[in-house]
Formats: structure tokens, C-alpha cells, sequence
């Protein structure tokens, strides 16, 4: 099954999100800052990358500039409570793939990501 890293600086979410795809056979692996899921991107070479914005160290935004720009192959999930339409937008001329608005139901995350395994 597919490898996902979760960037989100809210521990309860990635506990939450890492129980629910891990029983239904994905590999997770996780970071609470955007420098440490640049470390761990490099290190796991996930095949889907959930992402927040709201990071502590840097804004959600760059990290997608960073691994787009390095590699533009990653399929990128941004999961953010700013839905509005001009954010979705920004985020999708950076490169994200996908938009998944918070609170969003876990079904709903494990459909976008068996979608997303199936076009590739």
C-alpha cells in the first residue's frame, strides 16, 4: 500500500490520521514542522503528502513551493480550514494536486487518497 506523510503541527490530527489510514494498510510517517517533513520527505520518499498550512516554523505554502520545485511528480494533498476560493486557488497555482477542507471525514480522505493511488 501507498506510503503517506502527514504534515500537520497538530499531534492530535496526525495521531488520528495515522491510526485510521494504518489500519486500512497504508505506511504513515509524520511531521509537526515543515523543516522536519522536509527531512522526512527526503528520507521516506512518500508517495502522497498530506499537508497543513498552518505550520509553526514556516507557512504550509513554502514547504509545497520546496518539494514542487524539487520534485513536481509528488501528488499533494493540502488539508486546510481556509477554503475560501482565492486560497484554493493560490495553492493550486503553487502545485497542490488536491484540497481537502478541515473538519473533513476521515471516509472522505481514504476515497481522495485510494483516487489518487488509482490515476498513478
Amino acid at each position: 500500500m501507498a506510503k503517506i506523510l502527514i504534515i500537520d503541527d497538530e499531534e492530535r490530527m496526525n495521531e488520528y490520521i495515522k491510526t485510521y489510514l494504518g489500519k486500512r494498510g497504508f505506511e504513515i510517517v509524520a511531521a509537526l514542522t515543515g523543516r522536519g517533513a522536509l527531512d522526512i520527505y527526503v528520507k521516506e520518499n512518500p508517495d502522497i503528502i498530506l499537508l497543513d498550512l498552518g505550520l509553526p516554523d514556516m507557512d504550509g505554502r513554502e514547504v509545497l513551493k520546496e518539494i514542487k520545485a524539487e520534485s513536481p511528480q509528488f501528488k499533494i494533498v493540502v488539508i486546510s480550514a481556509y477554503k475560501d476560493d482565492d486560497t484554493k486557488n493560490e495553492l493550486f497555482q503553487l502545485g497542490a494536486d488536491y484540497f481537502l477542507g478541515k473538519p473533513f471525514a476521515p471516509p472522505d480522505l481514504y476515497n481522495l487518497l485510494n483516487k489518487i493511488i488509482e490515476q498513478a
